[in-house]
């Protein structure tokens, strides 16, 4: 599926959602040949108005923890993700290719959940981040397709820093030369950048 129409899908994923467990939200789309499953990111704007503190606690759960399927991860995104795909799997077809996409923390999420509902059967066509932070400790690589957009000066695809977590996959860097040496920065973080850059 085309990238620009999942990054649309992500920015939608913040106001409107199918399914929801423990303040991780999650926009549920059947296409004729495909079901895409599409996770919020971070609400920080609802930090002390609404439950944004929960997906900043989740943010924040940095040490690893092991998975026979997804291998050493983040503990916050692992366990959100795991947690995710027991709860979504009965609203799924096995019989039907799946997406698993988001941005920031439900890149992170959606990564995590496109793992084991593989294990769990599932055929997971790719999965696509925008933003999505660092998931993985070990060098463990998954079974299908997958790609991370960094948009500029992002400094959310470079977390958690300085904890040994990385990325497995292509990121593919939304950057002109001009910012190539420009601090990394949360201004460019935002959905709709996503949205504009990624086609």
């Amino acid at each position: 599926m085309n990238h620009h129409i999942l990054s649309k899908l992500a920015r939608d994923s913040y106001t409107a959602h199918t399914l929801s467990i423990g303040e991780c939200e999650m926009l549920i789309k059947i296409f004729a040949d495909v079901q895409v499953v599409v996770f919020r990111g971070t609400e920080v704007g609802s930090f002390f108005s609404g439950a944004g503190w929960v997906d900043v606690i989740r943010d924040m759960r940095l040490f690893p923890l092991f998975d026979k399927d997804a291998g050493w991860c983040h503990a916050g995104f692992l366990k959100g993700g795991r947690r995710a795909a027991r709860f979504i799997a009965d609203s799924l077809d096995k019989d039907k290719p799946v997406i698993c996409t988001g941005h920031s923390l439900g890149g992170a999420l959606s990564l995590m959940c496109a793992v084991k509902l593989q294990a769990m059967g599932f055929l997971i066509d790719e999965w696509v981040g925008f933003a999505s932070p660092k998931c993985q400790l070990t060098k463990k690589t998954y079974a299908f397709n997958q790609t991370n957009y960094r948009h500029r000066a992002d400094i959310v695809p470079l977390m958690p820093r300085l904890m040994g977590y990385r990325h497995n996959y292509p990121v593919i860097w939304l950057v002109s030369g001009a910012d190539i040496d420009a601090d990394p920065t949360w201004s460019d973080h935002a959905i709709e950048y996503y949205v504009e850059k990624v086609r």
